[in-house]
């Protein structure tokens, strides 16, 4: 089980991970139709049709936010209260109807930006423009809620302030990077200003002051028309009065003064940062600004060149933070624990000032225009991020669409990006930051806690009746109809092959998943070969180098992942060529020496990290105290392993492992079954297996005993904390489906119980959840929470309640109705995109269950009655055998 732990990656997965931001503009509005239209009293309105799948997603951009606050955290304590109800919506109406949609709602709060989002089937599109009009019009923010509700903001203070990258940018870099400015107040807020200064009037005066609909943006995304969009949003919307707003506060920029931090860490590597303030939004040279850290991104260039050479495990720079007059971006190394920090901070200064020296490359500027232009195709492949893209551009930045940003970029010279570079880019005015981790490496073992004690506790059960117009919209819940329909063919090297075609953009995306185990299939003593055989793959092919194999990408600005996990980005007109390109990566790669060597050295400095980092320590305890001793997922690599791997292991692993018989090749986009069976036949049906095909399934276990486990986290004031234990159950059990609705009672969605008792009635945890995460041959169930130290006890006897009570008495009627359409409604919201739709189909094909598998479970889920939901607790979940593994303080 893996509870948020370190995986040694290669410097070029590590490097997506780390990345901030990418550059991505959004899509040109003409491949999508969009709707505009302002209201009487201001509001502006974008709907852009996306059909490719029935769902919406709405965002109600505010343009104020931690820029416009007088305390620290204002404008975010605001957001948080938005959800506490409404004149016309009480707090309880607002979260039932919100999680009857799918339970995909949430808000955040930028600097000068605050949005609100549903995201659920398009037929209920009415019902969140309702949610959203009464809380637009006549939001409570009652003291008496402020003051439960703080309890929980608190408990998010202190949770990310234990988390050093957030410290490191949040507390260090970028108020130092704005200092002086609107830009550098607390957008999170502090446990003083929460607990002492904040209170229902100023969060009421935040509210009149900014939250009219002459300051507010509507972005609407998704399966919806237009026209009649506009018309429902005017329906809810056009009654409410415009106001005068306040002046925007005055911005004045000095040079940033050059200092030095040092963070403690808890993670298995050193992260050394180099910040610059770099031009805003506002300015004419943005568009430069991004072209230069798409060049300085690059593979090809030398920053990312320490990780090919070895020199680092990732280094990259990245936008980390955009304001109208200044933005923030770093050049960074990520380097083990055993290099010097000092001499990866000498690396990257090097490459930046040898840039300033000699200019950027001219071909890079030139690709990351074209991929610029490329990518912006591939945002409509996601309703989500459509809604965002839109919002982020008109409410934001205050463009007209997207497309303004691609037509600036069209124009940037070489010229204007090393003006830029050489302008901004000064090592006298950068700020240098250090995350050093200082892990003690430990793991405490504590007599178990103990059978759930009985909890006389205080709880809110009261639920008020939903709106009759509420009541209409989910009174027939159904299993929907399903939104795809995938065409599977089986090519006779054992590849399975499944298309499904989506003409919503032209590109096309490949996922492709060999099934792999390498705690099953490598040698014990050479545990690490799999990291390290992913780890060369971009290293070259039989025919390309490196380099010049991301050249090719870059002619036809395509992305191309290989490994047991391999994918393919391109533009739909280019794909024959990108499944060449990965063809030659995944099935021919070169594995040279040279390179063999970097990565070994990568991963070995990696695990000599990772060997006392918690993250690690808490999986490796966790596995130990839930599976048998002889069980796969009591495997790890170590430093001592993998640096016994020779080169003629990697391409003995890759020989047997990497097999067409134990690979799916999922397609989605602009193709046809045919055009892509033909295309995969061309460049992958001539790979073979050699071997009987292994089984590389988890096997069935026995039940844990109950343990309380400990690991010291450096730097964490608050406690992390996971209930955990293993079954028998599979994921193509019929009782499956039955059980996760009983997992949504409990902990699912802001209406769960363990939300509602743990975090709204008591403010123990910021947040709270319950997971059943189920395989072939068996499950892990789990709840999971951070709170100080001295709340760890009372949320876990609050938890442990609310889970007997599921398993010892039915669960009352409307409750049970509740997590049905929450279920339901969720299924769609599964499909919001590409990658969405292939993760889906490629786990349900490895598990060998049916591709439409979400509907037999929707059926089975309608069907359960309250009595098999209490039956199928009783059966599965032992509530005194729960392994509590606690990551921090232990508790007080």
């Amino acid at each position: 089980m893996t509870l948020g732990s370190f995986r040694v990656l290669s410097a070029f997965a590590f490097a997506a991970v780390f990345s901030v931001t990418g550059f991505q503009p959004a899509p040109a509005a003409a491949a999508l139709a969009v709707t505009r239209a302002t209201l009487a009293n201001g509001l502006k309105i974008i709907v852009v049709r996306d059909p490719l799948a029935p769902v919406v997603t709405a965002v109600l951009n505010y343009k104020v936010g931690s820029s416009n606050q007088k305390y620290a955290g204002q404008a975010h304590a605001l957001e948080h209260m938005m959800f506490r109800g409404s004149k016309t919506i009480s707090e309880s109406q607002l979260a039932d109807i919100g999680e009857l949609m799918g339970g995909n709602a949430n808000a955040d709060t930028q600097s000068e930006l605050t949005q609100y989002f549903y995201s659920a089937p398009s037929q209920y599109l009415d019902v969140a423009l309702r949610l959203e009009a009464s809380r637009a019009r006549g939001a409570l923010l009652p003291q008496n809620l402020w003051n439960i509700e703080r309890g929980a903001i608190m408990n998010e203070v202190t949770q990310d302030d234990s988390i050093a990258i957030q410290k490191l940018f949040r507390r260090t870099i970028t108020p130092s990077i704005f200092a002086g400015t609107p830009y550098a107040n607390d957008g999170l807020g502090t446990l003083k200003s929460f607990k002492t200064q904040i209170n229902s009037p100023q969060l009421m005066a935040l509210y009149n002051a900014w939250y009219h609909p002459n300051n507010a943006v509507y972005v609407i995304a998704g399966d919806v028309d237009g026209p009649a969009t506009v018309k429902a949003v005017a329906k809810y919307f056009g009654s409410i009065p415009a106001a005068k707003l306040p002046a925007q506060p005055k911005v004045v920029l000095s040079p940033v003064k050059a200092a030095t931090y040092h963070v403690d860490s808890d993670q298995p590597y050193d992260i050394i940062v180099r910040a610059y303030r770099l031009p805003g939004y506002k300015s004419p040279d943005y568009a430069a600004s991004e072209i230069l850290e798409s060049v300085l991104g690059n593979q090809r260039a030398n920053l990312f060149g320490l990780a090919a050479s070895g020199k680092a495990l990732a280094a990259g720079f990245s936008t980390v933070d955009s304001h109208p007059l200044a933005s923030a971006a770093i050049a960074y190394s990520i380097v083990p624990v055993t290099a010097k920090p000092d001499a990866a901070l000498a690396d990257i200064t090097g490459v930046i000032d040898g840039y300033v020296k000699t200019g950027v490359p001219a071909d890079l500027v030139a690709v990351a225009k074209q991929r610029a232009i490329a990518n912006a195709e591939f945002r409509g492949n996601s309703v989500d991020g459509l809604a965002f893209a839109w919002s982020e551009a008109v409410a934001k930045e205050g463009l007209n669409s997207p497309d303004d940003e691609l037509t600036a970029i069209k124009g940037v010279t070489v010229a204007d990006v090393n003006r830029v570079l050489r302008k901004y880019l000064i090592a006298q005015n950068s700020i240098t930051a250090f995350a050093i981790p200082k892990n003690l490496g430990k793991v405490n073992t504590n007599a178990p806690s103990g059978p759930a004690k009985e909890s006389n506790k205080i709880t809110i059960t009261h639920h008020d009746p939903l709106p009759s117009w509420a009541i209409a919209a989910f009174k027939n819940v159904q299993v929907p109809k399903p939104t795809i329909d995938p065409v599977v063919s089986i090519l006779p090297n054992g590849i399975r092959l499944i298309v499904q075609p989506e003409h919503v953009t032209h590109t096309v995306i490949v996922r492709g998943s060999v099934q792999s185990n390498e705690a099953i299939q490598a040698a014990p003593d050479k545990l690490g070969v799999g990291d390290i055989t992913a780890g060369l793959f971009p290293y070259g092919t039989a025919t390309y180098d490196r380099i010049a194999l991301r050249e090719q990408l870059d002619k036809i600005a395509a992305e191309v992942s290989a490994g047991t996990d391999f994918t393919l980005d391109v533009l739909s007109n280019q794909f024959d060529r990108g499944m060449q390109i990965l063809a030659e990566e995944q099935l021919h790669p070169a594995f040279p020496e040279t390179a063999f060597a970097t990565v070994k050295q990568q991963e070995v400095g990696a695990l000599t990290g990772q060997a006392t980092a918690p993250d690690h320590l808490t999986e490796v305890a966790l596995n130990k105290a839930l599976y048998p001793a002889d069980d796969p997922t009591q495997r790890f690599a170590t430093a001592t392993t993998a640096g016994a791997v020779t080169l003629p292991d990697v391409k003995s692993y890759y020989a047997s492992v990497y097999r067409p018989d134990l690979t799916t090749i999922v397609v989605i986009g602009d193709t046809t079954p045919a055009a892509a069976l033909a295309l995969v036949e061309k460049y992958f049906g001539g790979w073979t297996a050699t071997g009987t095909k292994p089984d590389v399934f988890l096997p069935a276990v026995p039940p844990n005993k109950a343990a309380d486990i400990n690991v010291p986290a450096q730097g964490r004031v608050q406690s992390d904390v996971h209930l955990a234990q293993v079954n028998a159950l599979g994921r193509g059990d019929p009782d499956w489906a039955t059980l996760a609705l009983a997992n949504a009672v409990l902990g699912r969605g802001e209406t769960s119980m363990l939300y509602h008792d743990v975090r709204d009635v008591h403010g123990y945890v910021y947040s709270i959840y319950s997971r059943l995460d189920s395989h072939r041959n068996r499950s892990t169930f789990e709840i999971g929470f951070a709170s100080d130290p001295n709340k760890v006890n009372p949320a876990q006897h609050l938890a442990l309640a609310d889970l007997q009570q599921i398993g010892s008495t039915p669960i009352e009627a409307g409750t049970l109705q509740r997590a049905k359409a929450m279920m339901i409604a969720a299924i769609p919201l599964r499909m919001t995109s590409f990658d969405a739709v292939a993760s889906q189909l490629i786990n349900f094909a490895e598990l060998g269950l049916p591709l439409d598998q979400p509907t037999i479970d929707a059926r089975r889920e309608l069907g359960a009655s309250a009595p098999a939901v209490r039956a199928a607790v009783k059966k599965w979940i032992r509530p005194n055998d729960f392994v509590r593994i606690i990551q921090g303080p232990p508790p007080k």
